[in-house]
């Protein structure tokens, strides 16, 4: 009985131990590099929440540790001269946050 507990504890640290190799090989060895990427917010979605989105798209960034590489674009599409006033201003204080129209956004993304 003492030996079947034994041998079962064995076998479940050996399962383990394969785990903790397979998720250092895979997931800390092999890292791809990280490519830049952009959050696209369109204004006419979110409503008068457009900061709070904005804010929100940014954080999460920083949470997982890709301020360097990502970046948030909102979108105008159709917002109100205070909403865009209040856009400008998080541009301007916040980096890899970027107010654009359509055609300004098919010009940066060439």
């Amino acid at each position: 009985m003492l030996e079947g507990f034994f041998g079962a504890v064995f076998v479940g640290l050996i399962i383990l131990g394969v785990f903790a190799v397979v998720y250092a090989v895979l997931l800390k060895l092999l890292l791809k590099a990280k490519y830049e990427y952009y959050v696209l917010i369109p204004s006419k979605h979110c409503g008068k929440n457009v900061s709070a989105a904005v804010y929100a798209a940014r954080m999460k960034m920083n949470l997982i540790g890709d301020e360097d590489y990502g970046k948030v674009i909102v979108l105008d599409t159709g917002m109100t001269e205070k909403e865009k006033l209040g856009c400008q201003n998080i541009c301007r204080e916040t980096n890899g946050i970027y107010l654009f129209t359509a055609e300004d956004l098919e010009e940066y993304l060439k």
